[in-house]
């Protein structure tokens, strides 16, 4: 299979509000950055994942657009994964660049291991629109996927509105599955789900 970083961004989206890492603290974003900030090992469960990515580009230029607490924001804030990939897609950089995007969870810090999968998917068969992970329970992963950039716009473009709009909206087109491992698509929702990151850490 084929895989490149050329032509490719990829925005991570911080969804929720957190509140099952912190029940105590409501909602709000100072509840949803302790849960990304969280420590996991010698970094944070956001910093794992953005280290990860860093690993996978190897200096080549990726533009990755975080969307969330002291990130680029949905305006206004709150307004879903699909609100905030709108506002990731909106905030790379403009001229020549990306024609593939990869939509990744900034509670998935072991995420970016996949994504080569997910872009050599893509790149396999040039009629699809996008792809996205499956877990080994056979559920699918939509913040684990990759997208081409004109027809997530199309999509996008095609819609009344994106706040509060689910993310299956996003996968309208001609979609291909990629599996992925329960250490890829592990995400940290409660304090559990961080033990278990911090056992996956040398899985």
């Amino acid at each position: 299979m084929r895989e490149t970083s050329a032509g490719v961004a990829v925005v991570v989206v911080a969804g929720g509000s957190g509140r099952r890492f912190d029940p105590s603290g409501g909602p709000g974003d100072g509840v949803l950055a302790a849960k990304l900030t969280a420590p996991l090992g010698g970094s944070t469960v956001l910093g794992t994942l953005l280290e990860g990515l860093d690993e996978w580009s190897a200096g080549r230029g990726v533009p990755v657009v975080v969307v969330g607490p002291g990130g680029v924001r949905e305006d206004p804030p709150g307004g879903g994964p699909l609100a905030g990939f709108a506002a990731g897609l909106a905030a790379l950089p403009e001229g020549p660049g990306a024609d593939v995007v990869v939509l990744l969870g900034a509670d998935q810090p072991f995420a970016a291991p996949a994504v080569p999968r997910l872009l050599a998917a893509l790149a396999a068969d040039p009629s699809l629109d996008a792809v996205l992970g499956v877990d080994p329970d056979g559920r699918r992963q939509p913040l684990l996927s990759a997208h081409r950039l004109t027809a997530a716009r199309r999509l996008l473009d095609g819609l009344p509105a994106v706040h509060d709009q689910p993310l299956r909206e996003l996968f309208r087109g001609r979609v291909a599955e990629v599996a992925v491992s329960a250490r890829e698509s592990l995400d940290v929702d409660d304090p559990d789900d961080l033990v278990r990151a911090a056992e996956a850490l040398d899985g």
